[in-house]
């Protein structure tokens, strides 16, 4: 059975149904994917019940997956074992309960709060994130730990002829410390810092399946080359704010089973706020950008 594409969010949001995740794919399963794909930057899988491995092995679908950023330091142990799969979780490794106060882990999943894309502070630059819903907390005052998204490829094409022109081969510095110290997180240790130095990314990127350009920023842009430090950020922020304006994102309210894929060079996201006395347990895995299989011509 062809699985079924009901757009959700026109030219950018899709809920893909009649797809069982977990089992190998066919190829004509993989044309409807890349075809959707092409269409809306997020697809939503719900009602999926896999494993990690099973995770991994539909994200290898669409790409390799990169390494986990809190890999890099023996000293500390992981709540997952494998080196693919990110913890978007509040829960403490040894105990498995929720964390609070300036808990490590806590700490730098807050950094998932602002608008961001994923790996932008990598070479290569994340390409599709898949995250998966094993815990969601309760809906209360403070929310539901839902995920904002935005559409950056309809950013791009909001700005007037001028501010492209002006924009174009421009480049931002991206690193994740930025991003984190921002909120005051500064403890990474020394093999964290050399794993994952300052990348240069462009302003404007070119997706190369769809050819349409996307605005390329982020909460890890902390500077634009070739302008002062003052004038640069505002210009970043007017380009998130662009990207971000009321009315043009889509807001995912999380259901245990639910996967959703992004492509993260035509897309932010952030996570919101929730109860943390509750677990909210997401795994992910995100792929390089241009590992993808090549598009038949």
């Amino acid at each position: 059975m062809t699985p079924r594409v009901q757009t959700v969010h026109p030219g950018f949001v899709a809920e893909i149904s009649e797809l069982d995740i977990s089992r190998p794919l066919t190829p004509d399963d993989m044309d409807a994917l890349w075809d959707a794909s092409d269409d809306h930057a997020v697809l939503i899988f719900r009602g999926q019940t896999v494993t990690d491995a099973e995770q991994i092995s539909f994200a290898e679908n669409f790409g390799r997956p990169e390494r986990y950023v809190l890999s890099y330091r023996n000293d500390i142990k992981l709540r997952l074992d494998k080196p693919e799969m990110v913890d978007v979780s509040n829960l403490d490794a040894a105990t498995g309960a929720p964390l609070s106060g300036a808990a490590r882990h806590r700490m730098v999943n807050l950094g998932n709060r602002l608008w961001q894309t994923d790996s932008s502070f990598k070479l290569p630059r994340g390409g599709f994130s898949l995250l998966y819903a094993h815990a969601v907390p309760p809906a209360g005052p403070l929310g539901a730990g839902e995920t904002e998204f935005a559409d950056t490829s309809a950013a791009y094409e909001a700005l007037n002829p001028e501010k492209q022109a002006m924009l174009e081969g421009m480049q931002a510095e991206h690193y994740l410390m930025h991003s984190r110290a921002t909120l005051g997180f500064t403890d990474f240790a020394p093999e964290e810092r050399a794993a994952l130095p300052p990348v240069q990314q462009p302003l404007v990127i070119t997706h190369q399946r769809t050819g349409r350009r996307s605005i390329y920023v982020a909460s890890h842009a902390s500077h634009i080359l070739g302008m002062g430090i003052a004038e640069g950020r505002l210009l970043l922020i007017e380009l998130l704010e662009t990207a971000t304006r009321p009315g043009t994102t889509y807001r995912h309210e999380w259901q245990v089973g639910d996967l959703v894929m992004w492509d993260n060079r035509r897309t932010l996201h952030r996570g919101l706020a929730f109860d943390e006395r509750f677990p909210r347990d997401l795994r992910r895995v995100t792929t390089s950008d241009g590992t993808e299989p090549k598009r038949a011509a």
